[in-house]
């Protein structure tokens, strides 16, 4: 019974030890050990002979001294003395009633040893490891000191600062921010834009930083500022930090001065919408140009991305604008647009791609500025109207790349392209030429659906921002023909953004399939293959 039940007991022992993830001693009032869990070997390098029941304490401390644990003393410091000094001092630390200490050991790493002398007399040695502990501690430490430190800085910032959450609630501020509104932290933190703000600047900053949150790319635009003084003009600076799942906006409100007057001129275009530019007077600088929405800008970039965004910014300001991938299409863009007589007024060139773009543009006389990703969203729109601003404007001439006339009836495939973006326009005769296509572009939805009735396309590339009629309601009448008259012809809706609900639209509209702009000739060549019967027989080689 005995011998069961200290069975069941050493049985007991292992299973805690296992589950503490420690390694545990016990010996006698004699110093004799009863039962040593088979993970101290793990943190004392001794033979298996010093860890069976009935070794003294002695014998197993001058095993481990010779071992190469002298290094230390039980209580962590350093010890001086013999092999024999070392093992009295080691014995008299496990008669304590209690002692906790910490060790570190350059292979081992960090463990923590508990020691306990029951009023029985037996005594009770637990060690465990304690270096992933140690390592979150530091981290911890480290953190702290870091946002310490960031706290500083933040709060000697001369400028105003605020750090935003993925929900747009301010979660810091400096000192500076807190001066401009005239309240302190514990006021402004957890408070939204819309409680700092009117509601026009509110929502405007709002889709900026939020914009910035979700995309990455930084943003710089300017706002006016109530004040109890006056209005302050003020350059608003965001930028996204942090890593995914825990991403923040910090905005910085700084004075102007190094923002160019015609950056300040562009974002107060953006900010304050109700200002048209013939309310601008000459104090405040040189305003938008009259004709800026007849200019043509073309984007070189092979990033969809900065493409898109580019694309974007340059539609709100009514300038026309399309985009090219490389240099190869830049110049046969320019040349085509040459020969047909339309004025390219600037090229903007993706700051990674080949310096060649930029030649190109010179070559073809036309100014050229160079933008990286950080500057597409937040001054792409400032730097090209201070670009067009100092070019002088080529008055729009009045010209269509092909009509329905001019193209010779034939067997082959003909194209109706219905697009009213006249450097849209381009592209689409620089992309179908090249694949050996007839076309005929026309210029609103009315026409589009009188072409579609007069020359019986194979396909249609309809644009769904048209004038007149949109490309939705063009869509619908040529399908509402189609019925009556037997004829099915591919409609393809060309998008400048494809969202979800404009697939919708375009679907529910009829159309069978979209393009998303910027267009390239892989894609069309792609939606050709789908929807053009025998394609292949004749694409040209």
């Amino acid at each position: 019974m005995a011998a069961r039940e200290a069975q069941l007991h050493t049985a007991a022992l292992d299973a805690a030890s296992e589950a503490l993830s420690a390694a545990i001693m016990i010996y006698d009032r004699n110093d004799e050990l009863i039962y040593a869990s088979r993970q101290l070997a793990g943190y004392v390098p001794v033979s298996s002979q010093f860890l069976s029941p009935g070794t003294r304490l002695r014998e197993f401390l001058g095993a481990a001294y010779d071992a190469g644990m002298h290094c230390c003393t039980p209580a962590g410091g350093t010890v001086i003395g013999t092999r024999d000094e070392w093992i009295a001092e080691s014995i008299a630390a496990h008669w304590r009633e209690r002692l906790d200490y910490q060790t570190r050991d350059s292979q081992r790493g960090w463990t923590k040893v508990s020691m306990r002398r029951l009023s029985s007399g037996h005594g009770l040695c637990v060690i465990t490891d304690i270096s992933e502990q140690k390592k979150r501690e530091e981290q911890w430490h480290a953190d702290l000191e870091r946002v310490q430190l960031t706290e500083e800085i933040l709060d000697n910032l001369p400028h105003p600062v605020f750090v935003q959450d993925r929900n747009l609630t301010i979660v810091a501020v400096n000192r500076a921010f807190c001066a401009l509104f005239g309240a302190g932290a514990d006021v402004l933190l957890g408070s939204s834009l819309n409680g700092l703000f009117d509601t026009t600047l509110a929502t405007s900053l709002g889709n900026t930083t939020r914009h910035v949150f979700e995309t990455g790319a930084p943003s710089l635009v300017s706002m006016t500022v109530p004040q109890p003084s006056g209005h302050v003009v003020l350059a608003v600076r965001s930028r996204r930090v942090g890593k995914p799942g825990r991403y923040f906006v910090v905005t910085s409100l700084d004075h102007p001065a190094d923002m160019t007057l015609a950056a300040e001129r562009a974002a107060a275009i953006t900010l304050a919408p109700d200002h048209a530019a013939g309310e601008e007077s000459a104090a405040d600088g040189p305003a938008r140009p009259a004709d800026l929405s007849g200019r043509r800008v073309l984007v070189v970039t092979a990033d969809n991305g900065f493409a898109g965004t580019g694309l974007k910014t340059l539609a709100a300001l009514g300038l026309d604008a399309c985009s090219v991938q490389d240099a190869g299409e830049e110049d046969a863009f320019l040349s085509v647009a040459k020969t047909a007589g339309v004025a390219i007024d600037l090229v903007v060139v993706d700051a990674d791609m080949d310096v060649r773009c930029l030649e190109l543009a010179r070559q073809y006389g036309v100014d050229a500025l160079a933008i990286d990703r950080f500057q597409i969203s937040g001054e792409l729109a400032a730097l090209a109207v201070e670009r067009l601003n100092r070019s002088p404007s080529v008055e729009a001439d009045d010209w269509e790349i092909t009509t329905g006339d001019a193209v010779p009836m034939g067997s082959d495939p003909l194209v109706l392209v219905a697009e009213d973006n006249a450097v849209n326009q381009i592209v689409f005769a620089q992309i179908l030429e090249g694949l050996g296509f007839r076309f005929v572009i026309a210029s609103d939805g009315e026409e589009a659906v009188r072409l579609w009735q007069e020359l019986e396309p194979q396909i249609v590339l309809m644009d769904v921002t048209l004038p007149g009629i949109s490309g939705y309601d063009a869509c619908r009448r040529i399908r509402d023909l189609g019925r009556s008259s037997g004829r099915t012809t591919p409609v393809i809706g060309v998008l400048a953004h494809a969202f979800e609900r404009d697939r919708e639209d375009c679907l529910s509209a009829g159309m069978d399939d979209i393009l998303q702009k910027p267009l390239s000739s892989e894609a069309i060549e792609a939606i050709f293959q789908r929807f053009i019967p025998g394609y292949i027989a004749f694409s040209p080689v």
